[in-house]
């Protein structure tokens, strides 16, 4: 869970990149963050949850599907990675 962690401990800090001005400094953290959330989507993750679907790339189109997931626990662990997700957002919606 090495790169999960990694791009939850980065996003945050990379995401404000998206507030322009002096924050485009992080636009390099914000290629090092996409390429660690791909990683992990398709290597610790894929274990956990199975292989992504075509066009889940990325952690966050996962978390969208799982929001209706069959499975109550993967309801409830997108529910509380989306309020992580809105939270580090500049405008709080991911």
């Amino acid at each position: 869970m090495i790169l999960t962690t990694a791009t939850a401990f980065l996003y945050p800090i990379a995401i404000q990149a998206k507030r322009k001005g002096p924050w485009v400094i992080l636009w390099p953290l914000v290629l090092i963050t996409m390429l660690l959330d791909v990683l992990a989507n398709y290597t610790e993750l894929a274990f956990i949850f199975g292989w992504p679907r075509e066009g889940e790339y990325t952690i966050t189109r996962r978390i969208r599907r799982m929001h209706f997931d069959e499975v109550a626990a993967r309801r409830k662990l997108a529910e509380l990675v989306q309020v992580y997700l809105d939270a580090a957002e500049p405008d709080g919606k991911h």
